[in-house]
């Protein structure tokens, strides 16, 4: 196994044993969006799914489960005895509707709550003071922040830093323009990271390394390319170096960028997917983990 392994990625043995064992790395990495697109995966199943995904090994990789806030009082209904953690998603023009009795519905942990910048926010910044007051009001849920890449100004990020938010950024989706340039990507990532804001991205982050969707045409990021990029940056290398990486086909120099000593989880938490088992498969097809860290 670890011939076939070292022949196809250039990888020491000892440098495999490390990261097949340190499954740390991806822990509670994969947030789970799947009532989202394009999974659109019915309420009543997905938080079904979520829960039996908590009695296997994958549990250790999965984050949150995405929902509308809109859908926090129907989701308490399938909950039966458990519990679910939630990251609730609202937009800027709904605010007021984060009421306080949403955190007095049986067996709903809303962990966290990420806030679309909308409307009158995307020309204005008053609504800093919203999401301030917010997290004042629950200072026990995490709040992001979805930015647009040209409100991604390194003076927005150090209000944001300075209040406890972090940085919600959008990697993909529906449409083409949904999908940041790649040095738009790393422009973003750097601005954050100089910050020391933590991140999460949504969307399009289906598989370990980049690639071309044969349906739309589409050029998908990888999130291990992203992963690299951020410790990359981290190590104090400068974007064209980190751009680089972004663009890499090759696992090998993604995986040497992870094992540089940086903690690149410290920026890049999560990113939420529709199909947590999907790039929980790339990363075993890639040897990065054993089919047993993730499948039982």
């Amino acid at each position: 196994m670890y011939r076939k392994i070292v022949q196809k990625w250039g990888l020491s043995f000892v440098e495999r044993i490390v990261i097949m064992n340190n499954v740390q790395q991806f822990h509670r990495f994969f947030d789970d969006s799947a009532v989202y697109y394009p999974c659109f995966v019915p309420l009543d199943r997905a938080i079904g799914e979520h829960f039996d995904r908590q009695n296997k090994p994958m549990s250790r990789f999965i984050g949150t489960l995405i929902l509308p806030l809109a859908k926090l009082e129907e989701a308490a209904q399938y909950t039966g005895d458990e519990v679910l953690r939630v990251s609730a998603v609202i937009s800027t023009d709904g605010l007021a509707d984060l009421r306080r009795d949403f955190y007095e519905l049986p067996n709903i942990d809303i962990a966290s709550v990420e806030i679309k910048l909308v409307g009158a926010a995307l020309t204005n910044t008053a609504w800093l003071g919203d999401v301030e007051k917010l997290i004042q009001q629950h200072r026990n849920t995490f709040v992001w922040v979805e930015i647009p890449t040209a409100l991604v100004t390194a003076d927005i990020v150090r209000k944001l830093r300075h209040m406890g938010a972090g940085l919600k950024y959008r990697t993909g989706g529906d449409r083409e323009e949904l999908f940041p340039s790649p040095q738009d990507l790393v422009t973003v990532l750097r601005t954050a990271i100089d910050a020391a804001l933590p991140f999460k991205l949504t969307a399009g982050l289906h598989r370990a390394l980049r690639y071309r969707d044969e349906k739309t045409g589409r050029l998908h990021f990888g999130f291990l390319n992203i992963a690299a990029a951020v410790a990359t940056l981290r190590a104090g290398k400068g974007e064209a170096e980190a751009l680089k990486i972004l663009e890499g086909d090759d696992a090998a120099p993604l995986i040497h960028a992870l094992q540089s000593g940086e903690n690149w989880r410290d920026s890049f938490r999560s990113f939420s997917t529709c199909n947590v088992v999907e790039p929980l498969n790339t990363l075993i097809d890639l040897d990065v983990l054993a089919e047993g860290d993730v499948h039982p």
